[in-house]
């Protein structure tokens, strides 16, 4: 596995996790929750790893544009770790808006990630 196929797979795997661990700051130790939020969060990560697996593939042959087909995982963790950290460290924060609309959200952010990456991949081979 090539080092961009390890920061793909690490980020499809990071937040989940940090998800699950940053709900258990909020409602507490409750296994159900955490295996919620974990899967929840795991969908989209899956679909943003499976483009950027594709156009990861393509930029192996071409050999350029690796940093542009990490952008439907990588853009979207990030910005879930810190919608997820911001919802851990503000008390006043709504649970429910935080663990339960942040994966529709996160999934809106990868297919428009998605979207944009192929087309700047596509512009940057030609």
């Amino acid at each position: 596995m090539t080092r961009h196929g390890k920061t793909n797979l690490l980020a499809m795997i990071a937040l989940p996790v940090f998800a699950a661990l940053c709900s258990i700051a909020v409602f507490g130790m409750l296994p159900a929750t955490q295996a919620f939020v974990f899967g929840t969060n795991a969908i989209p990560m899956l679909i943003g790893g499976a483009v950027s697996g594709l156009l990861l593939r393509s930029a192996n042959k071409a050999g350029r544009g690796h940093g542009i087909a990490l952008w439907p995982t990588l853009l979207p963790a990030g910005a879930g770790i810190l919608w997820y950290l911001y919802g851990a460290a503000a008390f006043e924060a709504d649970a429910g808006r935080e663990y339960f609309a942040g994966p529709f959200y996160l999934l809106a952010g990868v297919l428009v990630t998605a979207v944009v990456a192929t087309i700047a991949y596509l512009l940057s081979k030609r």
